[in-house]
């Protein structure tokens, strides 16, 4: 075999070896990227319009992922009034504070092909939540900003990390 060939065959060698390991940066790449805690943004629904009223005054919320494969969220309308709640029935009472606060946590895996975090949902204010995988899409839009969007939604929900 002349230098040439062998030269050819080791830089195949080092090429087929090195996909897999850039890859795998990647997705570490992507994991770190996510890790940390962030503040809620904004929120728009699918039509364009903000999940919470005037009214209800802005978003409020904290996302906060861990190195260890756990995360807790924290969201709502921060100005809804939930003290005055005395001429209302439960079940109005029980709406307007899962508008104000809600809440869940578990853990989370991440798929960078797919460009989804699943949060595997262990508590939450609100009992279907329980129990579910709830798959987000994300984009990194610069180094501190992220949208997550619930899979099949048009929401978009925008955190800026925490400093």
């Amino acid at each position: 075999m002349s230098n040439t060939s062998r030269n050819l065959w080791l830089g195949f060698l080092v090429a087929a070896c090195a996909l897999p390991l850039a890859a795998r940066a990647q997705a570490n790449t992507l994991a770190s990227d996510l890790i940390g805690s962030w503040r809620l943004d904004s929120w728009t629904l699918g039509n364009g319009m903000p999940r919470c009223s005037e009214e209800e005054g802005g978003v409020s919320g904290q996302i906060i992922y861990s190195l260890d494969g756990h995360m807790s969220a924290q969201l709502g309308c921060a100005g809804i009034d939930i003290g005055d709640v005395g001429s209302l029935s439960a079940q109005e009472v029980m709406g307007r504070l899962s508008r104000r606060h809600f809440t869940y946590y578990g853990g989370y895996t991440l798929d960078e092909a797919a460009q989804t975090v699943t949060h595997h949902v262990l508590g939450s204010s609100s009992v279907p939540f329980v129990g579910s995988d709830q798959v987000r899409n994300f984009v990194f839009e610069g180094p501190d900003r992220l949208v997550l969007s619930p899979e099949g939604s048009s929401q978009r929900l925008t955190w800026l990390r925490n400093r």
